[in-house]
């Protein structure tokens, strides 16, 4: 008689904590995930990347006769690990956004919102512009083929139910963090000394010549600066995230390292 249910009971449970740490981390992750991408593709994604990364994951520390307690530390503790994954990414692109709220206000934009696709939250014009000239540039780089290569890498360095947590990922979570709002002061630096420097301009010009309407003439001045900065700054920009992308990847390799 064959057998008509010829995968063991271990296989599947060992599938299932993995597609726990994929999903976790590609529901998550800018990009590849975030509610501007459909359910389904975000599911189908998780279940393909799951299946190919299977057969090359070791199963051996994943029984059956597992008490409820257990099972549930490991699943979750697969779920952290692909939490921890998208969190590294969103700082990244919220360092990104920030500099486009700061330019936003600093321009004149900030009554000037627009829904975001990936938050659904109300955001600068300059945010999304910055936000979404950050998505090409990471699907330019291939990044997010570096980040599923680790994401597959990551089961050597944390086997399946070996989520051991050190000490310093707090630090390293907590540099990420530090990094994003630096990255959002030197996006937005440009912009903001030059349009200091127009403002101070303006107001030699107020002092001096008292019959010019500063107000009307400096708005359309101040728009009209910053749009040119950016428009210079795009090129540097795009070295500078870059910079940022690989550094990115780097620290989601160190912090699979702390989690093993």
């Amino acid at each position: 008689m064959p057998d008509l249910f010829p995968l063991a009971p271990e296989s599947i449970q060992a599938f299932l904590m993995v597609f726990t740490r994929v999903s976790a981390s590609l529901a998550f992750m800018p990009v590849l995930g975030g509610q501007g991408v459909p359910r389904p593709a975000r599911a189908g994604l998780a279940v393909f990347v799951s299946a190919i990364v299977f057969p090359l994951v070791d199963t051996t520390g994943v029984r059956v006769d597992m008490d409820m307690l257990a099972l549930g530390g490991m699943i979750a503790g697969e779920a952290l690990v692909g939490l921890m994954t998208a969190l590294i990414v969103t700082l990244v692109f919220a360092g990104v956004q920030l500099a486009g709220a700061v330019i936003g206000f600093q321009v004149g934009f900030g009554i000037v919102n627009v829904v975001d696709p990936v938050t659904s939250a109300q955001v600068s014009i300059t945010s999304q512009f910055l936000n979404i000239f950050a998505v090409l540039l990471f699907l330019t780089f291939n990044m997010h083929h570096l980040l599923l290569n680790g994401l597959a890498q990551s089961f050597a360095q944390v086997p399946l139910g070996g989520f051991a947590p050190d000490r310093k990922l707090l630090d390293l979570v907590m540099d990420a963090t530090a990094a994003s709002f630096l990255a959002g002061a030197q996006i937005a630096a440009p912009v903001t000394m030059i349009l200091l420097l127009k403002q101070a301009a303006m107001g030699l010009i107020a002092r001096t010549i008292p019959q010019i309407n500063i107000f009307i003439v400096g708005f359309p001045l101040t728009i009209a600066f910053g749009l040119l900065v950016m428009a210079l700054s795009l090129s540097p920009l795009a070295v500078y995230l870059f910079k940022l992308f690989s550094r990115m990847v780097s620290q989601v390799g160190i912090a699979y390292h702390l989690m093993g």
